[in-house]
C-alpha cells in the first residue's frame, strides 16, 4: 500500500476536522447543531454508505456475513478483557477504571473509520467493516451503560428500545439485500449514494466542530491522556495485529479490523458518561488528544501493522 494515499486521506479528513472547529468558532455550527448532525450521521448518512457499499461486494459465500458478526463480538469480548488488564498495569486513577474501560472497547468506528476505510480500501471494506463491528450497538448499550453506572454507584437499567437504532434497522437491510442479492431502482440506488457519500465530510467537521466545544488547553497539560492515547492508538491495533497473525486471518479481513481499531475515544462513550454522570472531564480530554494524534497514528498504523 502507498503509504503517501494514506497520508493525504488523513491530511484530507484533518482539513475538514479543521473547518468544522472554524465553523463553530464563527457561530455557523452549535452544540444543537453537533447533535443534529450527529444523529443525521448515525442513523441515515452512515448506514446509506453501508448500503451503497455493497454494491461493491464481490463474492458468492454469503456465511461471510455470520462469520464477521460472530467474529466482531468475540472481538468486543477480547477487548473487554484488554481493558480490565490495560487498568492494572497503566498508572489510570482507579476510581475512574470503568471510565478507562469503555474508552479501550469503544472507538471513533463509525465517524472516522468508515471515511479512512472509504478512501483507503473503497466501499467494500465499509461494508466489512459494519459486519465486524455490529457488536459495538449491543455492548454499547449494554457493558458500556454498566461501566459508567458503576462509577456513578447508579442502577443499571437495560432498555431493549436503545438497541433498536434507525441505524441498527437500516444495516440489517443492508445485509438482506447482500444475503438475497436483491437489485434496487438505479434511481434509488443513486439516491442512497449521495446520502452514504455525505458520511466523511459530515462525520469529520463534525468532529472539528466537537472539539472546539471542549478545553483544548486542558486537555494537552494531563500527561494521562497521553499514554491512554498511546495504549487506545497504537496497542490496541497492535494486540488486534497480533491476534490476527495467530489466528491466520484473511489480510483483507485483518486490515480493515486493525485501521478500524487504531481509531481515537468514540464520542459515543462521551454521550453516555454524561447521560450518567460519569467522569465527563475524563472522557472529554481523552477524546481531544486522541482524535488529535490519531491523524499521525493512523499511517503510521497502517505503514507497519497492516499484514
Amino acid at each position: 500500500m502507498d503509504i503517501m494515499v494514506v497520508f493525504q486521506t488523513m491530511l484530507k479528513l484533518f482539513l475538514l476536522l479543521v473547518l468544522g472547529f472554524v465553523l463553530f468558532k464563527c457561530h455557523i455550527f452549535d452544540e444543537y447543531t453537533n447533535k443534529k448532525i450527529s444523529a443525521l450521521i448515525v442513523n441515515v448518512a452512515s448506514p446509506m454508505l453501508i448500503i451503497s457499499s455493497i454494491a461493491g461486494v464481490e463474492g458468492n459465500d454469503k456465511s461471510i456475513v455470520f462469520l464477521m458478526i460472530g467474529a466482531g463480538i468475540l472481538m468486543y469480548i477480547g477487548f473487554i478483557i484488554l481493558g480490565k488488564i490495560i487498568n492494572r498495569i497503566f498508572p489510570f486513577p482507579k476510581k475512574d477504571w470503568p471510565v478507562y474501560e469503555c474508552m479501550v472497547v469503544f472507538a471513533n468506528t463509525g465517524f472516522m473509520g468508515y471515511p479512512v476505510l472509504l478512501d483507503v480500501f473503497g466501499q467494500e471494506a465499509v461494508f466489512y467493516a459494519s459486519l465486524i463491528h455490529m457488536a459495538f450497538n449491543f455492548f454499547v448499550y449494554t457493558y458500556a451503560i454498566m461501566c459508567l453506572t458503576k462509577s456513578d454507584d447508579s442502577e443499571f437499567k437495560l432498555n431493549f428500545k436503545q438497541l433498536l437504532t434507525p441505524g441498527i434497522v437500516l444495516i440489517f437491510i443492508g445485509i438482506l439485500i447482500y444475503l438475497f442479492d436483491m437489485q434496487l431502482p438505479s434511481v434509488l440506488m443513486d439516491t442512497i449514494n449521495s446520502v452514504g457519500s455525505l458520511t466523511a465530510p459530515l462525520s469529520m467537521m463534525m468532529i472539528g466542530s466537537s472539539l472546539a466545544v471542549y478545553p483544548i488547553k486542558d486537555s494537552f497539560t494531563d500527561w494521562r491522556s497521553y499514554v491512554f492515547a498511546f495504549v487506545r492508538l497504537i496497542i490496541v491495533p497492535f494486540v488486534t495485529m497480533i491476534v490476527c497473525r495467530l489466528l491466520h486471518i484473511n489480510p483483507y479481513y485483518a486490515n480493515i479490523t486493525i485501521i478500524t481499531n487504531a481509531m481515537p475515544v468514540g464520542s459515543m462513550v462521551l454521550m453516555l458518561a454524561t447521560q450518567y454522570n460519569a467522569n465527563v472531564k475524563i472522557v472529554t480530554k481523552n477524546i481531544v488528544v486522541s482524535t488529535l494524534l490519531s491523524v499521525i497514528t493512523i499511517p503510521i498504523v497502517v505503514a507497519t501493522m497492516l499484514l
